[in-house]
């Protein structure tokens, strides 16, 4: 792995789920390493079903150049949920969703059946296809981190190795982190 390894992180805009306005911006930082190389957006549904396609339609225009895919969890817009799968097969990258915390699975399969009891299932498979949690530590600025992660395409080493390049002051990797900046603002 490189020094300052390429990657593109990836988090929402702010929303609010009760609005007339049904849609939220995915924001898309590429870093290398910790640097600012570019930036670029879209638009996906709250609690639709487009991130996957949105996220894979951001990337290749730059997958030569990207080494990794990052995530601020697997979903984006309230449950509009990535397919990891799907994202590792069309772009050939590794992928890896972090979350700072672990998740439980059961309030997430209960908010998902009460909210969305016709498209539960899929939106349930989408979850079981990003496969385990896994726990890594990190140093950052703050000291040891404790992150959770999903990953396709990387091995844990692999992913330990890129978390401890491209995180300073947060447990969250700059690209993510910027993301989430730029995403508050809008």
């Amino acid at each position: 792995m490189k020094d300052s390894p390429i990657t593109i992180g990836f988090d929402d805009s702010k929303f609010q789920l009760k609005s007339k306005i049904k849609t939220t911006q995915l924001i898309g930082i590429i870093c290398q390493g910790t640097r600012l190389v570019n930036v670029m957006r879209d638009e996906i549904s709250i609690d639709g079903d487009d991130a996957t396609d949105t996220l894979i339609r951001l990337v290749h225009p730059h997958v030569k150049e990207i080494q990794y895919i990052l995530t601020d969890t697997i979903t984006f817009g309230g449950f509009n949920i990535i397919d990891m799968d799907k994202i590792y097969a069309e772009t050939q990258k590794p992928i890896i969703a972090i979350t700072e915390k672990q998740v439980n699975l059961e309030s997430v399969e209960a908010a998902l059946k009460k909210n969305f009891p016709k498209r539960y299932p899929e939106k349930m498979l989408k979850i079981i296809i990003a496969g385990e949690l896994y726990e890594t530590e990190i140093l950052t600025a703050g000291g040891v981190s404790k992150v959770f992660y999903h990953v396709k395409g990387a091995s844990h080493q692999e992913v330990t190795n890129l978390l401890e390049r491209v995180c300073i002051d947060s447990k969250l990797p700059e690209s993510i982190r910027i993301a989430h900046l730029i995403g508050k603002a809008l």
